[in-house]
């Protein structure tokens, strides 16, 4: 087997990570207000309001895995090419990408993980610290955008781990560490050496839109990424959201 001088990704499917997604973004209700349920599950499949009473699910974990089995069967065909499709996509862009990885972690390494892409019909996209997977659209209009949904999950991989390493205080604060890593993303991401590789920028939420662009228009990443200067400005700017 070819030795890959780089974290690669692989492409699977699997019905049973799209059914524990589901209850994933029940979970962050609690959280987020349900913001993400509505967006992921609720405006794209209204139908599934029958199984929410109040914001409260109260449906039965069998009927919503019947629900992802027959949209996994419907859609086989599609899911299966565009998941191959995705591959192709991204083997075409992943040692560009991991070569602007090093030019902002240097040589931290790639925390231990599965990095398994899996397909998903809800309308986002969520990422697993603990195993190092994520989700990518079934379907999606702009594929282009596929890409940069890859790489924004694989970058947070990275961050996360590098960030609880040089800034270990941080590591218990959940939601500190997910308004820097977003911050982050959006601010590397929209840059100009990243856009020259992925042609599009990445969707930001929109409580970081205003630091995004303040940050942005100090840190460019022009003439190199000063890491440590960046997540330092971030870190004062997200300490205001918690």
């Amino acid at each position: 087997m070819k030795n890959i001088p780089y974290k690669q990704v692989s492409f699977r499917t699997d019905v049973s990570k799209d059914v524990a997604s589901f209850f994933a973004f029940v979970g962050d209700a609690e959280y987020d207000g349900g913001r993400n349920l509505e967006w992921a599950v609720l405006n794209k499949y209204p139908e599934c309001k029958a199984w929410f009473s109040e914001g409260t699910f109260v449906g039965k974990r069998p009927e919503v895995t019947r629900f992802v089995k027959e949209k996994y069967a419907r859609y086989a065909d599609v899911i299966d090419a565009n998941l191959a499709s995705y591959e192709q996509k991204w083997r075409g862009v992943e040692p560009k990408f991991h070569e602007l990885v090093r030019g902002l972690f240097g040589n931290h390494p790639w925390p231990k993980g599965k990095y398994i892409a899996y397909p998903t019909i809800w309308g986002m996209f969520p990422r697993f610290l603990d195993d190092k997977t994520f989700q990518v659209p079934f379907k999606f209009r702009n594929k282009r955008y596929v890409n940069v949904i890859i790489a924004h999950e694989m970058l947070h991989f990275i961050f996360y781990d590098y960030f609880h390493t040089q800034y270990p205080k941080y590591r218990d604060d959940d939601m500190l560490s997910w308004h820097v890593s977003e911050i982050f993303n959006t601010v590397v991401q929209n840059s100009e050496s990243w856009l020259k590789v992925f042609g599009v920028p990445t969707m930001g939420y929109p409580e970081h839109e205003k630091i995004v662009a303040k940050l942005s228009r100090t840190h460019t990443g022009n003439g190199g990424w000063r890491t440590a200067d960046l997540i330092r400005d971030i870190v004062e700017e997200a300490k205001k959201l918690v």
